[in-house]
């Protein structure tokens, strides 16, 4: 029996559709606001992770990314004993797991973010969805776009590559 092929939609009316319950990964690294900074910097490295949402009662009161490593510590005398309220960046954006994916693109480049905390209907932590998870959701689209990108930007290939 042939199989038809696929419906193509075009890539904003899927980015409007596609649910980010649909595309997400299922780690959610959490921590509360009391952790040491050297704790919470400690399991970062022990869950391979960039993040942290810092959750109080499986509400999202605030996060902390490598990048807050880099800008407030890194350098700085810092008193790794003090508590990770004292370096996450409160009070962060949320999204809700059946926001669409389009959503997620939409805050994460207005407000530069990385990482987005993911609430469930009665607000509650759930998960968080990284700038790293659209990536490879977009590259399933244009995989030959993706594929063949250059490794610089302004590169310029005159003959193919591989064998």
């Amino acid at each position: 029996m042939a199989q038809t092929p696929k419906e193509s939609k075009p890539v904003d009316q899927l980015l409007r559709e596609k649910k980010i319950y649909q595309v997400v990964n299922p780690k959610l690294v959490q921590a509360p606001s009391d952790i040491a900074l050297q704790e919470a910097i400690q399991l970062m490295q022990r869950e391979k992770s960039s993040y942290i949402v810092v959750a109080e009662h499986r509400r999202a009161v605030g996060i902390f990314t490598e990048v807050d490593v880099v800008r407030k510590e890194l350098g700085q005398d810092v008193n790794w004993n003090r508590q990770l309220r004292d370096f996450m960046a409160p009070g962060p954006k949320i999204l809700n797991i059946k926001d669409s994916v389009g959503a997620a693109i939409d805050l994460m480049g207005a407000e530069r973010f990385y990482h987005i905390p993911l609430v469930d209907d009665r607000g509650e932590l759930v998960n968080v969805i990284s700038v790293r998870t659209l990536i490879r959701f977009l590259a399933e689209f244009y995989p030959t776009e993706v594929y063949n990108l250059p490794p610089k930007a302004d590169q310029i290939m005159w003959t193919p590559e591989g064998g």
